[in-house]
């Protein structure tokens, strides 16, 4: 029982911890972040024999998996944030013809320290399917392309996020600006991650 208490709480702390950085903020918060991810990830002690089998991927792999183009948007050439060691990755991409549509792509590997975080954001966000109508817009769990999504998309603020998880290994964040869902969702039928890590 007291187990299970303190892994939610590390959980928690966890994914606190995870969205502390948000796009463009200072390289101070991300190291930060970076440390209690970390601490809270060994504290747990818990591990996963399939993700034990494999290695978690390098920022230098990422960068070099992730299209420059795609679907009328280029990427910035390196990270937004630096991540330090952490295999997490997160990039930009601004469309090629309207600057102001432009989305962040933040990947989690959930092998080696961010097994914690990983696991407690697909609790958090994708455990349970719903649809809520919003005054500007919507939000939903549902699945769509075989994978259980969060998305939220609000036109009249232009914002648009989308979130799901791939072998309960990789958790995908998408925070846009002038997007609509359906160019996120094009990304996703381009990037697998099980490509890097058969």
């Amino acid at each position: 029982m007291i187990y299970h208490s303190s892994l939610k709480y590390l959980s928690v702390l966890a994914i606190a911890a995870i969205f502390c950085t948000g796009c463009g903020e200072k390289n101070t918060q991300a190291n930060s972040s970076t440390e209690l991810v970390k601490s809270a990830a060994l504290s747990s002690g818990e591990t996963d024999p399939k993700l034990e089998k494999s290695s978690p991927i390098a920022t230098a792999q990422w960068l070099d998996w992730l299209p420059m183009q795609h679907a009328g948007y280029s990427r910035s050439g390196g990270v937004t944030t630096d991540y330090g060691d952490l295999p997490r990755v997160q990039v930009t991409y601004t469309s090629d013809s309207n600057p102001a549509s432009f989305f962040v792509l933040d990947v989690l590997d959930g092998k080696g320290p961010l097994v914690v975080a990983v696991r407690g954001m697909i609790n958090a966000k994708l455990a349970k399917k719903y649809e809520e109508p919003l005054l500007d817009g919507y939000v939903k769990v549902y699945q769509n392309y075989g994978v259980t999504a969060f998305e939220r998309h609000t036109p009249a603020d232009g914002k648009t996020f989308l979130e799901y998880a791939i072998d309960d290994r990789f958790y995908f964040n998408y925070q846009g600006e002038n997007v609509s869902p359906d160019h996120l969702w094009d990304f996703f039928q381009l990037l697998d991650p099980k490509q890097l890590a058969p």
